[in-house]
């Protein structure tokens, strides 16, 4: 029971630490895009669909196919694990944790956050606005992440 606890930890951990090391020129462009695509105040509807749709590209160009490719390697590894008696279900939870965490912290939470900003611009610059938070707020957590490295 403790070891599975401490791989639970482990395969946590290390999802976190590789997922906060994203793609930063992907990650910028991306989540500056899909800002500017929700920040303009008065968008339509279909402008979500839109960032949503930049978001998921950017990501998978920029760290998906990386981690995709990761995944291809670790099912045609499993087979030996499970040879050996090992559970394989650190890896998938380490693989899922560095999807959420590199898409979410890169892509994601700066589109967001840029998008909210640029509604609250009243004088038509909104999507500009927001693209420029996105951009800030995208470069401030990789140069941060890279500090701490």
């Amino acid at each position: 029971m403790l070891a599975d606890a401490a791989s639970v930890i482990t395969a946590l951990r290390d999802g976190v630490l590789l997922g906060i090391q994203f793609n930063p020129l992907f990650a910028v462009v991306t989540a500056a895009l899909a800002a500017a695509a929700w920040g303009y105040p008065k968008a339509r509807r279909d402008r979500r669909w839109q960032g949503v749709l930049v978001i998921a590209v950017g990501w998978l160009a920029g760290d998906g196919l990386r981690i995709l490719a990761r995944a291809r390697d670790y099912l045609d590894a499993s087979a030996t694990y499970v040879a050996a008696g090992l559970p394989v279900w650190p890896g998938w939870t380490n693989l899922a944790v560095w999807a959420f965490v590199s898409l979410a912290v890169g892509y994601a939470a700066p589109a967001v956050v840029g998008g909210s900003v640029g509604r609250r611009v009243t004088h038509g610059t909104g999507w500009l606005a927001a693209g420029a938070m996105a951009v800030a707020l995208t470069l401030a957590i990789s140069a941060g992440v890279g500090a701490l490295s």
